[in-house]
């Protein structure tokens, strides 16, 4: 009988963990995003966005650096955020078999050829599962004009 009932809580811890994780959404993760992944929102300034979007306002705020990052979309599992006139944050969830996972996608533009894009996974408590990729094609161009003979 013991262990029916040791059998039968297990059960229901491992449904209501289940059932948490299942109901975590980009709105909570992003509002426990830590400022050192993120240091040019406050934690308020996070929050402001999201009720700006609920309203359907303008998702706008005054970021930390003195200029002003707008939330351009938001749905349950994704977001994206216009940093400056040259980053772009993008944040999507994804679950594997254990637990959700969170895409972190920040593309720098310097110009319309140029740009470094760097991708991050992490727990949805923001702990790192791998080492940030980087794409670049700033490379690329560095070399197209050494190609060139200006000498």
């Amino acid at each position: 009988m013991k262990k029916l009932l040791i059998f039968a809580l297990l059960f229901c811890s491992q449904l209501s963990l289940q059932a948490q994780t299942d109901s975590l959404n980009i709105r909570e993760v992003f509002k426990l995003m830590p400022d050192s992944l993120l240091p040019y929102l406050t934690q308020n300034n996070r929050l402001d966005m999201i009720d700006f979007m609920d309203a359907k306002m303008k998702a706008a705020v005054d970021n930390q650096l003195g200029g002003e990052s707008e939330m351009t979309y938001l749905s349950d599992d994704s977001l994206c955020i216009k940093m400056n006139e040259s980053m772009t944050l993008e944040l999507k969830m994804s679950r594997d078999e254990k637990e959700p996972i969170v895409l972190m996608k920040r593309t720098y533009q310097i110009t319309e050829r140029q740009k470094e894009i760097l991708i991050g996974r992490y727990s949805s408590s923001w702990r790192p599962i791998s080492d940030v990729s980087v794409k670049s094609t700033l490379l690329k161009r560095d070399e197209e004009m050494l190609e060139k003979s200006y000498f």
